[in-house]
């Protein structure tokens, strides 16, 4: 599985690395992975897995799948 974090949100990454791939055995909820990662769920506003965006909440991964997350965009 590949995970890739975008923004700020690389800070919370291992070794703040922008991606990261892992073995993962059996289907994980991807919330349960960013808290395994020390990743704030809170912070991410936007899950594309797989090229499609989905929802945070209920996002299931598996070894094969490829995530994105990205924070929300603030500014003036």
């Amino acid at each position: 599985m590949k995970l890739y974090a975008g923004g700020y949100l690389t800070f919370y990454m291992p070794g703040q690395d922008s991606q990261i791939e892992c073995d993962i055995s059996d289907p994980v909820e991807l919330i349960t992975l960013l808290d395994e990662l020390d990743i704030p769920a809170g912070e991410v506003q936007l899950v594309i897995l797989n090229g499609q965006i989905v929802d945070l909440d209920g996002a299931i991964l598996e070894n094969q799948d490829e995530v994105k997350v990205y924070p929300g965009v603030d500014g003036g």
